[in-house]
This record gives structure tokens, sequence and C-alpha cells, in this order.
């Protein structure tokens, strides 16, 4: 799952994955996000039919952090890589507590390629 409000970031990152043979979803923001995890769910368990959400923080309305945080209280447990241009150490703490990669912008297409291939293998990068 890609979570970006920037539709040209949003759609390399799709590509780049597709490329390496995965199925991705994608949305533009944290209820687009929640809408396609839970869709035709009643059990709202997501963690069967996902194995990475990837979220840039700042997006309109909820950022991505909070709606990590969301899913996390709900006993989501998907591996998580957390995107930004400001990787602060509050940043960083927040995205530990959450049990998500930070992956500082900009990256390269290598290091993306590398950390989803890693937590997609391994469960964390």
């Amino acid at each position: 799952m890609i979570v970006e409000d920037n539709a040209p970031l949003r759609k390399l990152m799709v590509d780049i994955l597709r490329f390496e043979g995965y199925a991705v979803s994608e949305a533009f923001d944290a209820p687009s996000m929640r809408q396609c995890m839970y869709a035709g769910r009643p059990e709202r368990n997501a963690d069967a039919f996902f194995d990475l959400i990837i979220t840039d923080i700042q997006m309109p309305g909820e950022n991505g952090i909070a709606s990590l945080a969301t899913l996390r209280s709900a006993g989501c447990r998907i591996p998580a890589v957390i995107v930004t241009a400001f990787p602060e150490l509050a940043t960083r703490e927040r995205a530990n507590e959450l049990q998500a990669t930070l992956l500082p912008k900009p990256f390269s297409l290598a290091e993306f390629r590398a950390v989803a291939a890693t937590i997609l293998r391994f469960g964390r990068a």
C-alpha cells in the first residue's frame, strides 16, 4: 500500500514495486488508504491482505504518522515505511515507536527498492 498525495511520486513508487513483481494498492490520503484497506472486510483486519504500508508524512488532512498511529492502536501489525523530507529526531523517535522504518527524501530508486525488498523479505529494514 502506497499512501502519497504527490501523484507523480506515488506513480513512480507504484511503478517501481510493480516492476519488481509486487501487487500494489495506492491511496492519496489517510481516508482513502483506510477505505482501500478495509473495503469488503467486515472484520477490519487488513494484516492478511497487505504486506507493507509506505506513507508520506505531509499530506492534506491527517498526516502519515497520525494515520499509522491509528492503525497501530487498532491492532494493525503491517510493516511500515514513513517517507519524509524532514527526518528530525522527534520524527525518527515517533517512527521507531510505531515500529516503522523512516526513509528520508530525497531517496534514490535503489534505496527505495532496497528498503521495500528488505521489509517484504524480513519484516523490517
